[in-house]
């Protein structure tokens, strides 16, 4: 399962790639999720929680610290 130091990077290397790369990782993340995914812990819903918007203030904050 990812933890969130895992996430973090992830995002991190993810913020400096084209769209279109970013678009493949998609694309490689869902196939590894639908061959090896627990359908259970997938959250489908739309609405932002709380600690989403903290993490992806925190990630933004960061992304734009590292731009300066």
């Amino acid at each position: 399962m990812l933890n969130r130091m895992q996430a973090e990077e992830i995002l991190r290397d993810l913020l400096v790639l084209p769209s279109e790369r970013v678009a493949e990782v998609q694309d490689f993340v869902s196939f590894l999720k639908d061959r090896y995914g627990d359908k259970k812990l997938v959250d489908e819903s739309t609405s932002w929680s709380e600690e989403d918007l903290r993490d992806l203030t925190t990630a933004v904050l960061n992304h734009a610290d590292q731009a300066l």
